[in-house]
């Protein structure tokens, strides 16, 4: 039982640990209007409107994507954590998908 519960709360502690800390701004490509995600889990999300640039101000690298969901054959730049940029206007991408990791 001891060993149990030993392990429900080591896992529930793995999984809060996998979150970045911080904020994902980018500007939205449909509206041109700032957009952020705040704390996100790890792993892969929709960049609501497209992303036109982005500012990774989380604790965690971020991977931006021109498709949603993630493959690594779309893949358009890795964003470094903490003030780390990116910017699709000189070819005129658009993310929309972001992995953190």
């Amino acid at each position: 039982m001891v060993l149990t519960t030993a392990s429900l709360l080591f896992g529930a502690m793995t999984l809060s640990a996998h979150a970045a800390k911080g904020e994902f701004e980018y500007l939205r490509a449909d509206n041109n209007r700032p957009d952020t995600i705040s704390d996100p889990p790890n792993g892969c999300r929709t960049l609501n409107g497209g992303a036109a640039n982005a500012s990774n101000r989380t604790d965690t690298v971020a991977t931006v994507y021109r498709f949603s969901d993630c493959r690594d054959s779309w893949r358009i730049a890795t964003v470094p954590a903490r003030g780390g940029t990116w910017n699709g206007a000189p070819t005129l991408t658009v993310a929309h998908g972001v992995r953190f990791s």
